[in-house]
């Protein structure tokens, strides 16, 4: 399931959301709304369609679950790096995975973890840590 939404202006730049779970998309696409972060954003409930669509929209940040069907965060994580390594990635996990998650920054190219659960403003606050990162 491919879901495009625009969150203000048409020409912002994208930002993709890849997450099994339609609330947590949901939630991450109202937290980026309420810091006005003007992406468009799209969206991607498994692996497979998240390569797809990082490959057609080229998005300069993506919030990327580690734990989801069809391609896990690694194999994205893989298949991304060869496409675009400039790209900034914000991997999801539960808190429980924090090792798993620290070991997969020393191979891959990511940006920040967020931990679930997460509140709006400790995911606002990596967004922005992250979107603000040089290059």
């Amino acid at each position: 399931m491919n879901l495009v939404s625009l969150a203000t202006k048409t020409n912002a730049s994208e930002l993709l959301i890849v997450d099994d779970s339609t609330a947590i998309r949901m939630l991450l696409k109202e937290i980026i709304a309420l810091g006005n972060i003007k992406k468009k954003i799209i969206e991607a409930d498994n692996g497979v369609d998240a390569v797809k669509l990082f490959q057609q929209y080229k998005p300069d940040l993506i919030i990327l679950d580690i734990f989801m069907p069809r391609a896990d965060g690694l194999q994205v994580l893989q298949a991304m790096s060869k496409i675009n390594k400039r790209a900034k990635i914000i991997i999801t996990t539960a808190s429980e995975n924090i090792k798993f998650a620290e070991q997969s920054k020393n191979h891959y190219r990511i940006s920040g973890v967020l931990l679930k659960p997460f509140t709006k403003q400790y995911a606002l606050q990596i967004i922005n840590q992250v979107m603000n990162q040089p290059w």
